[in-house]
């Protein structure tokens, strides 16, 4: 289900964060997020390898181009010439369209590429956004290569190193607003602070068995 952000809830926990310790100073003491929380919340791996790769764009390397690590990870681009339309909203239209009706018509490398399309999304709006709302930086997508391994990797970990940087360039006096994954911020918010707390009805609670806390 969506989660509507409470930004006055954010910006008052933003208000409230230390670049210096990492923590939020409140009343009580100081409190802050951790991996444990990471791993309850959002479901995310916290063990294994960091998130990093080698560079591997660039004269020489594994692919010359960026437009080249596309291409064979992604697949070529749509066609910008055909006009699609919303099959729920006929008058909404765009020029280009991302997966289709039924996957088993794909080969083994389509299909993989709208793996990767998929988890590059996840990324770029979830889990580690930027500031510009739209964009996803193409620094994740050479670590897609290999899905498998991909999968052994700590996304847990760079998920609140991120938050972390974010609060921190939020803090400052020429910032306007915050990146990263703030619904981890939020949900933790409600899980560790009683103020802003939501009540939560649940009518089936057998049906959130090994459901993550952010999956509720």
């Amino acid at each position: 289900m969506y989660i509507k952000l409470d930004h006055h809830l954010l910006t008052a926990l933003v208000e409230r964060w230390s670049p210096q310790t990492n923590t939020f100073h409140l009343a009580v003491g100081e409190m802050s997020i951790t991996l444990q929380d990471v791993a309850m919340i959002m479901g995310l791996q916290i063990d294994g390898p960091p998130l990093v790769g080698p560079s591997v764009v660039g004269l020489g390397k594994r692919w010359n181009s960026w437009p080249d690590c596309c291409n064979d990870l992604l697949g070529s681009h749509p066609d910008p010439n055909v006009l699609y339309h919303d099959p729920l909203n006929p008058q909404v239209t765009s020029r280009f369209r991302m997966g289709r009706e039924s996957y088993a018509e794909l080969n083994d490398i389509d299909f993989w590429r709208h793996v990767r399309a998929y988890i590059l999304f996840i990324i770029g709006c979830l889990l580690l956004p930027d500031t510009s709302g739209s964009e996803i930086h193409l620094q994740y997508l050479p670590l897609l290569e290999d899905i498998h391994l991909f999968s052994t990797y700590s996304i847990g970990g760079a998920v609140l190193a991120h938050l972390y940087r974010e609060l921190t360039e939020a803090t400052k006096p020429k910032r306007a607003n915050i990146a990263g994954c703030v619904h981890l911020l939020q949900i933790w918010s409600w899980e560790r602070i009683h103020v802003g707390r939501p009540t939560l009805h649940v009518p089936y609670p057998e049906l959130l068995q090994d459901c993550s806390v952010g999956g509720r």
